[in-house]
């Protein structure tokens, strides 16, 4: 029997899972390296799974970021040891090496994120080795909003980590150049112009009034995303919701005891409302 798939699934070109590798990661999680498709492009991940139809957990990187930052390991071997499965995966055009998802990060949009996102979704739905009743999201900066603009009604509880709810175009300290039909981060990666156009279409103030029960986490000393992007998120929120500001935390929670206050947090907030 076939899936019946909503228009911004069917936009999504899904395949079957792809199990390329068992990798040890730590002393009692083990990651299975996947692959899977969102629109015509080969997106990798990994699937921690404690045990069958255990309850997941997809974790959303930020704009520069990817699935391999030792954050979302911690995070994802810590939700493993409580007995969630985590689903991590490389945007398109993120990642290194032969786990680099295709596509290239010139193309980013919100939009594509929020496609690459629910292709994980209808995934996660077509293995069957998880409780697709189950399913929470946490979403750090961009992913955050990725979180909350998709809207996806398979959520049941959000996670976001130092999430805007808007991207200015001269935002401090994140000031792109503009060289021909490209503005250029301080990495030195770029991104087309139609970025900006992309993210005209969605008002997270707007979207966050219709999400599941979301928790909202940042740093007190964020240095990329002001505080004030939070409390509009949570005042824009309907309950459940909280905001947790962090005292000193920086935008990436490098700090470990800054980090571990964001697992406990999370870990509360899942078990309460998944």
């Amino acid at each position: 029997m076939g899936i019946a798939l909503s228009h911004h699934e069917l936009k999504a070109t899904i395949a079957y899972i792809f199990v390329l590798a068992f990798i040890p990661i730590g002393l009692s999680m083990k990651s299975e390296l996947i692959v899977f498709y969102s629109e015509n492009q080969r997106i990798y991940g990994n699937l921690h799974l404690p045990y069958e139809k255990a309850p997941c957990i997809i974790t959303l990187h930020g704009l520069e970021s990817s699935k391999d930052s030792s954050k979302w390991i911690n995070i994802a071997s810590k939700l493993h040891d409580e007995g969630y499965a985590c689903l991590r995966f490389n945007f398109r055009g993120c990642g290194e090496g032969e786990e680099k998802s295709e596509g290239e990060f010139e193309d980013v949009s919100l939009s594509r994120r929020i496609n690459d996102y629910k292709s994980a979704l209808q995934f996660l739905h077509s293995i069957g080795r998880v409780d697709t009743n189950r399913l929470g999201v946490i979403g750090s900066s961009f992913g955050g909003m990725v979180a909350i603009a998709a809207k996806d009604q398979r959520i049941k509880a959000i996670v976001t980590l130092g999430t805007p709810y808007k991207i200015p175009r001269f935002d401090k300290p994140l000031i792109p150049k503009e060289v021909g039909q490209y503005y250029v981060l301080p990495s030195g990666k770029r991104f087309k112009k139609s970025f900006y156009e992309d993210l005209k279409k969605y008002d997270l103030l707007k979207d966050i009034k219709n999400a599941p029960p979301i928790l909202i986490i940042h740093g007190s000393a964020d240095e990329v995303v002001p505080l004030d992007h939070a409390k509009k998120l949570y005042e824009a929120a309907s309950e459940p919701k909280r905001l947790e500001i962090i005292e000193g935390a920086d935008h990436t929670f490098s700090n470990m005891d800054h980090l571990k206050k964001v697992i406990d947090l999370s870990l509360e907030w899942f078990k309460k409302y998944l």
